[in-house]
């Protein structure tokens, strides 16, 4: 509830299927569109992880699987929220790779898209990133931070939203 009133469009996990669930009844209950990509920990898919599916009209969550489907995904949520201009922070488990065929499609339409890597130190990360921007610089960043996308571990992604 609080990530909403700070204004969280969208929950994007990759977690295991108890949670899962337990998301996707938070998402439906909230109406908050839910992205869950469905992964072992190889990267691979897997079939036991099955989402309840009401009959209803208002499921909100979106069940990915294989997560090769992710680069279409996630320029479809930056296309119908109109994103000009948005950050990707990542992780060292993710490989940014993975996303090139989207960085690709949105660098064709125009986009800005900038690429910061999370260290496991988030705040001297965030620290060092800041002291090095002149007030100007840190005006425009600090609107670019409405629009990011978070793609990392849940652990990590936790702490980062925290700091």
């Amino acid at each position: 509830c609080e990530l909403m009133n700070q204004g969280i469009l969208a929950l994007v996990s990759s977690i295991g299927c108890t949670s899962a669930g337990s998301l996707q009844s938070l998402a439906d209950a909230m109406h908050i569109p839910h992205l869950f990509i469905q992964r072992s920990t190889a990267g691979t898919p897997r079939s036991g992880c099955g989402l309840t599916r009401s009959n209803r009209n208002d499921d909100y969550t979106l069940s990915v699987r294989p997560p090769v489907y992710l680069n279409d995904v996630i320029l479809r949520v930056v296309t119908e929220y109109a994103w000009q201009k948005f950050i990707i922070f990542y992780d060292s488990e993710y490989d940014i790779r993975g996303i090139q065929e989207f960085l690709d499609k949105v660098s064709q339409q125009g986009m800005d898209v900038a690429l910061q890597k999370v260290e496991n130190n988030i705040n001297k990360m965030i620290t060092t990133l800041f002291d090095t921007m002149r007030i100007e610089e840190l005006n425009r960043y600090r609107d670019t931070l409405r629009r990011a996308i978070l793609v990392m571990n849940p652990a990590m992604a936790k702490s980062f939203i925290t700091e």
